[in-house]
C-alpha cells in the first residue's frame, strides 16, 4: 500500500502538483517513517518549494537509510547548497561522486561547491579533470568558464564558453555570460550580440534584459536601454536592478524627474544596495532637493560594506563638492578613481595626499591626471604653493606644456617621457585643495599674508564672501603669445565684423563612441536648438567644436541661418586657441578645455550645463564660485533645453 501511494504521489509530482504529491508522501510517511523513497521524493518537493532547511531536514535521513544511493547524496549537496551551506555540500557531493564517477554532474557540483567555498583554484582543478574526462559534456565547460571568471581570467573563459556554444548552441546561459564577460573586458558591441543571443533562446528572463541594458548604457545607446528595462520590468515588475538601470539611463538623457522615481522604486525593493541607495541621494542633490538627498547619503554610509566604500565615495565626492561642502569634498575626492590608477603606475614616488612639513624651500612636484580641462583647473591652487616658498615642477600634457612654462608660479614644467627629477615631495595634481587645507594656521602665517590664508581657508572650507557665493581660488591667469594674437587677430578680421562669438556645443567622449564600462565624461547640448537660440543675435559666429562630425557646421548655419566660420582645427594647437579665446568678444558652450582657457583669459563665457552636472558647475543657481564670471543656462530637470536657450538668447540680445 505504501508503495503505491508513492507511486501516485510521483505522477502527480511529474505532473506539477506538488501540494497534492506532497500530502501522499507525508501519508506514506505518516504509515512507515522509514520509507526512503517518500523521504527522498519529499525532500525534493521541499527543496523545489524554497524550503531547503526541511528539504535537507529529509535528504539527510534518506540518506542514512539507503548510504549508497548516489542520487540521495547529490539532491542533499543541492539542498545544501540553497541552505548556504557550500562545505557540508561539498561533502555530499564527492560521497555522490564516489559512488557514482561515470555521472559527470556530480563531478561538476564539486568543482561548483569548491567555488561556492571560495576555492577558486581547486574549483578550476576539478572542473577540468571533468572536461578532460567528458570533452563533449558542454555544462562541464560552462562552469569551468565561470570558475576562470571568477578569477577574472576572461579571456580563457570566453574561450570555454564559446566551447560550450559549439556544443550545445541553445543554452542560453552560455551566451549570457559570454556577454558578461565581453562586457567587463570593453567589448561591448560582442556583449550585445551575445545577450541578445541569449534573449532570442530564452526570451523570460529579466536579468538578461538587465544585462543587456546596461551594455547599451555603456555604448550611449540609451532610447535602447530604455526599451530593454521597460521588458524586463514586465518580466519581474519586483526586479530592484531594472528599475535602476532604467534610473541611469534617464540620468544620462538629463530627465531627472523620471530617473528619480526609478532609483527610489529601486531603493524600496533593495534596501540592501548602497549604491542604489547613494544614487536616489545623487539624483535629490541635483533636483535641488540638499536636505533629503543628505538624508539618503547618511543611510548609505551607515550600511556600505567593505566591497562597495570605492564606489560609494565616487558617486559622494561630487555631490559635496556640488553643495559647496569643499573641506569633506576634497577629503574624500582621493577615492577618485584616476588616483586609484595613478598611485599604482607611480607606486615609487611614495605618492601623498597631505603637504609634510613646512614646505618653504622645498621642490614640489606635481603629476598631472585627467584631462586639459583639469589640469587648468586645478592649477588655481599653484600660486597659493608657490606664495608659501615652495618651488612648484609640474609635469604636463604636451599641448599646453608650453602654455604653463609662462606661468609664473610654476618654477619649469616636463612632459611626460622625460626623467622625473628630485623633489622633496610629490603629489598628483587632484590633491592640493586637500594638501593645502592640511597646513596648520601657524605654517601659513609664517610664510605668507593674510590674503593667500584666506584663500587656503576658501579652498577646503564651505564659506561665504559678503555676497553670498562661494569664493575658491581665482582661476590661474595664462596670457598669450604675441605672434599668436596677431594672426587670431587677422583671421577673425576675415570672417567679417564683430562681435565675434566662439561655439562649442559638445565635449568629452560621445555616448555613441564610449568605449569602456567606466562611463566618460559627455556634454552635449541640442545643435538645432543652440544655433536657432542664436539665429537674432548679432555678430560673427566662430566654431571651436572639437572633431565635428560630418554635417554639423552645415548644420548649425542652416539653423542659425548665418554663417558658421570653422575655427576648429585650433583645438590641435592650444597656443592658438589661447590666443582666439582671448579676443572673441563671447564664448558660448558646454564645459571644456577651452572654457578654462578662456577663463586664464580673464574673460568671461556662457556655460551650457547639462544635466547631471560636474561637480564644479555646482547642481543649481546661475554661476559657480569656481568661474564666478560665468553665466550658467542649465538644461531643464526634464531633458529640455529650450528654455534655457531662450534665456541666452534673450541675455545676448540684452
Amino acid at each position: 500500500m505504501q508503495n503505491q501511494i508513492v507511486r501516485n504521489a510521483l505522477q502527480l509530482h511529474r505532473a506539477g502538483r506538488l501540494g497534492e504529491a506532497k500530502s501522499l508522501y507525508e501519508h506514506a510517511l505518516a504509515l512507515n517513517p522509514s520509507n526512503v523513497d517518500a523521504l527522498h521524493l519529499l525532500g525534493l518537493i521541499l527543496l523545489q518549494s524554497g524550503e531547503a532547511e526541511a528539504a535537507a531536514v529529509r535528504l539527510k535521513r534518506a540518506v542514512a537509510l539507503s548510504p549508497k544511493n548516489a542520487a540521495f547524496h547529490s539532491n542533499l549537496g543541492a539542498a545544501l547548497t540553497s541552505c548556504g551551506k557550500p562545505r557540508e555540500a561539498l561533502n555530499a557531493f564527492r560521497q555522490a561522486g564516489k559512488l557514482n564517477p561515470g555521472e559527470p554532474q556530480y563531478q561538476m557540483a564539486i568543482g561548483n561547491s569548491y567555488a561556492l567555498c571560495g576555492e577558486h583554484v581547486e574549483a578550476e582543478r576539478w572542473l577540468r579533470k571533468l572536461t578532460a574526462k567528458f570533452p563533449g559534456y558542454a555544462l562541464g565547460w560552462f562552469n569551468l568558464g565561470n570558475a576562470l571568471r571568477d578569477q577574472q581570467r576572461g579571456e580563457e573563459a570566453i574561450n570555454c564558453y564559446q566551447r560550450v556554444i559549439t556544443l550545445d548552441p541553445g543554452l542560453a546561459n552560455a551566451h549570457n555570460n559570454l556577454g558578461s564577460v565581453l562586457h567587463s573586458l570593453g567589448r561591448l558591441e560582442a556583449a550585445e550580440i551575445a545577450y541578445r543571443r541569449s534573449i532570442a533562446i530564452e526570451s523570460g528572463n529579466a536579468m538578461v534584459y538587465c544585462n543587456l541594458a546596461s551594455v547599451l548604457i555603456d555604448r550611449g545607446l540609451f532610447t535602447q536601454a530604455e526599451a530593454a528595462c521597460h521588458r524586463a520590468i514586465g518580466l519581474q515588475a519586483d526586479l530592484a536592478t531594472a528599475h535602476s538601470f532604467l534610473g541611469a539611463t534617464y540620468s544620462h538623457l538629463g530627465r531627472l524627474d523620471e530617473s528619480l522615481a526609478c532609483f527610489q522604486r529601486a531603493a524600496d525593493l533593495d534596501r540592501d544596495n548602497v549604491l542604489t541607495i547613494a544614487a536616489v541621494g545623487d539624483v535629490l542633490n541635483e533636483l535641488g532637493r540638499h536636505q533629503d538627498a543628505t538624508r539618503y547619503l547618511h543611510e548609505a554610509e551607515a550600511r556600505v560594506s567593505a566591497a562597495d566604500t570605492k564606489s560609494l565615495q565616487q558617486l559622494i565626492y561630487p555631490i559635496l563638492l556640488k553643495q559647496g561642502q569643499w573641506k569633506e569634498g576634497w577629503e574624500r575626492f582621493a577615492h577618485r578613481e584616476s588616483r586609484h590608477s595613478l598611485t599604482e603606475k607611480y607606486r615609487i614616488l611614495n605618492l601623498s595626499t597631505t603637504l609634510a612639513g613646512p614646505v618653504n624651500a622645498q621642490t614640489i612636484l606635481v603629476l598631472r591626471e585627467q584631462g586639459l580641462g583639469d589640469e587648468i583647473f586645478f592649477l588655481r591652487y599653484a600660486p597659493a604653493l608657490s606664495r608659501l616658498g615652495a618651488r612648484i615642477i609640474y609635469q604636463s600634457g604636451a599641448k599646453i606644456a608650453g602654455i604653463l612654462a609662462r606661468v609664473p608660479p610654476i618654477a619649469a614644467v616636463i612632459t611626460d617621457g622625460e626623467a622625473m627629477p628630485q623633489a622633496n615631495q610629490t603629489l598628483l595634481l587632484g590633491d592640493l585643495p586637500n594638501a593645502l587645507g592640511t597646513l596648520g594656521s601657524a605654517e601659513i602665517a609664517a610664510h605668507t599674508g593674510s590674503d593667500v590664508h584666506t584663500r587656503l581657508k576658501f579652498s577646503t572650507e564651505t564659506t561665504l564672501t559678503t555676497h553670498g557665493a562661494y569664493s575658491p581660488p581665482p582661476p590661474l591667469r595664462l596670457t598669450a603669445r604675441l605672434d599668436c594674437l596677431q594672426r587670431m587677430t587677422q583671421r577673425l578680421n576675415a570672417v567679417g565684423l564683430p562681435p565675434y562669438i566662439g561655439i562649442t556645443w559638445r565635449a568629452g567622449t560621445p555616448p555613441a563612441l564610449q568605449r569602456g564600462t567606466t562611463w566618460s565624461l559627455s556634454k552635449e547640448a541640442d545643435i538645432d536648438q543652440l544655433g536657432q537660440a542664436l539665429s537674432s543675435v548679432q555678430g560673427s559666429l566662430i566654431a571651436l567644436q572639437r572633431n565635428p562630425a560630418p554635417g554639423e557646421l552645415e548644420q548649425f548655419t542652416a539653423a542659425a541661418n548665418k554663417p558658421l566660420h570653422d575655427f576648429c582645427a585650433l583645438n590641435e594647437d592650444l597656443e592658438e586657441m589661447l590666443a582666439l579665446l582671448a579676443l572673441l568678444d563671447e564664448y558660448i558652450g558646454v564645459s571644456n578645455t577651452n572654457m578654462h582657457l578662456r577663463a586664464g583669459t580673464g574673460k568671461s563665457a556662457r556655460v551650457l550645463v547639462p544635466r547631471p552636472a560636474e561637480w564644479r558647475w555646482l547642481s543649481s543657481g546661475d554661476r559657480s564660485p569656481w568661474f564666478p564670471n560665468f553665466p550658467i543656462y542649465r538644461q531643464s530637470t526634464n531633458g529640455d533645453w529650450q528654455p534655457a536657450l531662450q534665456q541666452l538668447a534673450s541675455d545676448l540680445r540684452a
